[in-house]
Formats: C-alpha cells, sequence, structure tokens
C-alpha cells in the first residue's frame, strides 16, 4: 500500500463505505480472479516504467477521456476499494500507486477497466458483462425468450456469454449469443445496471439457463453456431 495513502484518500474527498470492496469487486465481474482474464483481452497493454509523472497522466487521461466522472479506485492487495473523481486520481497519482510495489485497478462509469500494476504496465479493458436470469418465458431447441436483469458491465446486443452454475466463466462453458433487447416492449441496443429487459438468445447453451443463473459474456469466443 502507498505509505500515505489514507491520508491521501481523505485529502482528496474519496468515499469508501460500507462493502465497498465487494460492489467494486461485483463491478469488475464478480471476483479478482477475472481480472487476469480481462487482461488477457485488454485494449491497450503499455510499458510506463520510463514515463515521468506527467507523461503517466497523460497516458492515463487519454485512456479516460471524462476526467469530470466519479471512478472506483481499489487497491486488491489490501482490499480498499474507493469512489473518487477521475480528476482528484490524475492530480494525486504519485501518491496513490508507487511503481514495483501496488496495482491499482480503476473502473470507470463506463465499465472501462485500468490496471497499473507492480511491473509498471498500463493496460485498458473492459469489465464483464453479466445478465442474471429472472425467469425463462419461452425456450425449444435453439432459443430461448428471458426476462433478466444487468448485474454488471453493459450488455449490448451481439454478445455472447457463457452458461453455467459458476456464472459461465470456465473454459469451455456453453454458449449462448444475444440477438434482441426489449426495454418497455421496444427493441434497443443496449441494457446496463441495474435495469431489467426481456431478451431473445440462441445456441447450444440454452437448454441449460436456470432462474437465478448469472451468465457472463465472452471476451473471446467465437460466434455462436
Amino acid at each position: 500500500m502507498p505509505p500515505r495513502l489514507r491520508e491521501t484518500l481523505a485529502a482528496i474527498e474519496a468515499y469508501e463505505g460500507p462493502g465497498a470492496y465487494d460492489a467494486f469487486l461485483n463491478a469488475l465481474g464478480g471476483s479478482l480472479a477475472r481480472l487476469p482474464v480481462l487482461i488477457r483481452c485488454a485494449e491497450i497493454a503499455l510499458d510506463v516504467s520510463e514515463l515521468d509523472a506527467d507523461q503517466l497522466r497523460d497516458a492515463l487521461r487519454t485512456a479516460v477521456e471524462d476526467a469530470g466522472q466519479v471512478v472506483w479506485a481499489a487497491w486488491p492487495a489490501e482490499r480498499t476499494a474507493v469512489r473518487v473523481g477521475y480528476r482528484a486520481v490524475l492530480e494525486r497519482i504519485d501518491d496513490l500507486w508507487y511503481p514495483s510495489a501496488d496495482d491499482l485497478v480503476i473502473i470507470d462509469g463506463h465499465d472501462r477497466v485500468l490496471v497499473l500494476d507492480h511491473e509498471e504496465r498500463l493496460f485498458l479493458t473492459r469489465a464483464d458483462a453479466r445478465l442474471q436470469i429472472c425467469s425463462v418465458e419461452e425456450r425449444d431447441a435453439v432459443s430461448a425468450t428471458c426476462v433478466v436483469r444487468c448485474v454488471g458491465g453493459v450488455v449490448r446486443v451481439g454478445q455472447r456469454f457463457g452458461v453455467g452454475p459458476d456464472g459461465g466463466t470456465r473454459d469451455g462453458a456453453p454458449l449462448v449469443s444475444l440477438e434482441g433487447i426489449l426495454r418497455y416492449e421496444r427493441p434497443t441496443d443496449f441494457v446496463d445496471p441495474p435495469h431489467s429487459a426481456k431478451v431473445h438468445l440462441t445456441g447450444g447453451g440454452v437448454a441449460l439457463l436456470e432462474e437465478g443463473w448469472v451468465i457472463t459474456a465472452v471476451l473471446d469466443a467465437p460466434p455462436v453456431r
């Protein structure tokens, strides 16, 4: 942990409420174990070992353009997470992340995940998109219509989801494809937490869908056949 972390968090008016770390994990995808998977699919991977503080701020500012938003900032080794303005993170990055010592994970309002790790690398990836099955309204061998609630990330038409009692995150989990979303009986391209919707899913994994299960978007799966 950075030696002045608590002092810095107080100075920048970061909020750490009850259950904050668990809420951060939920935003990430339910478990810290998902982070290596997200990093493998990173949109940006940058060695920051040779950057000075201003150059690092520029890299972070480029990754998340809206500096005025409130983000999650977390130090997993300490099980500490706070809600804080991103501009404050940029201004005090020297006190929030120590190279070669800490991992800092930031999740912005668009479910982008930034990781500054102890090996002095910056990754930009995205949090898991997840749906909880509230009910299965109709189902045949290759398709199903379900009422769902978005419990993580931004869920979009065209995404593929792993299905299983573990959230569909294990390797080789059966897949379904999200073909359509209805909210208030009107088609839409996406749904985000904590909203509910009716969705049309296709693929062999529909036979396994159960009320209460959470399905997780697969980042590197081939199209469902």
